[in-house]
């Protein structure tokens, strides 16, 4: 039998977020999309068979509400990471070290991850994050400091931008 895993979809100022955790930690976040139905897809396949627990993730619910109130800029959340390339995974945790209010570019992030060279696959690894605001991929732009594809579209980018930046003025 395999491990558990688990599901839940929050309310949030935001939106609906789709969440997925194993008994390891979180696996999956989707970004606030309109429907409870949009949060449930953006799971993917990952999620099927797995079994609705809300309740699991009231904290991360509380914290994600915080973070968009501005009262948090840091999640406190056990992740389980396994089964990702070392490059993504490394790509991820250079991102995770953007300080809230900062942006870095596609090519810092992939000398961060060991591969100078390998910018579009920075670009990918961002693409591909499954904890987007956890692993705060909107803090990743252009080398010329423009805004480039976002899960969430551009306008929510801007907004997390925004937000970030306004709590960096408040310090």
């Amino acid at each position: 039998m395999g491990e558990r895993r688990y599901w839940a979809v929050l309310p949030s100022s935001l939106g609906w977020i789709g969440v997925l955790a194993s008994q390891r930690g979180l696996r999956r976040l989707s970004l606030p999309v309109a429907t409870p139905e949009e949060a449930v897809r953006a799971l993917g396949k990952e999620a099927q068979g797995t079994e609705h627990a809300p309740e699991r993730f009231d904290g991360l619910r509380r914290q994600l509400e915080a973070y968009f109130q501005g009262e948090r800029t840091r999640f406190e959340v056990k992740l389980d990471m396994e089964g990702y390339s070392p490059f993504f995974s490394r790509a991820w945790q250079a991102c995770a070290a953007i300080p809230p209010g900062e942006t870095r570019s596609y090519a810092w992030l992939a000398t961060q991850a060991g591969s100078p060279a390998a910018v579009r696959a920075a670009g990918q690894a961002m693409a591909r994050n499954p904890l987007p605001l956890i692993i705060p991929c909107h803090r990743v732009v252009g080398s010329d400091g423009g805004l480039h594809g976002y899960g969430g579209g551009l306008p929510m980018k801007r907004h997390l931008l925004g937000l970030e930046k306004g709590w960096a003025a408040r310090q």
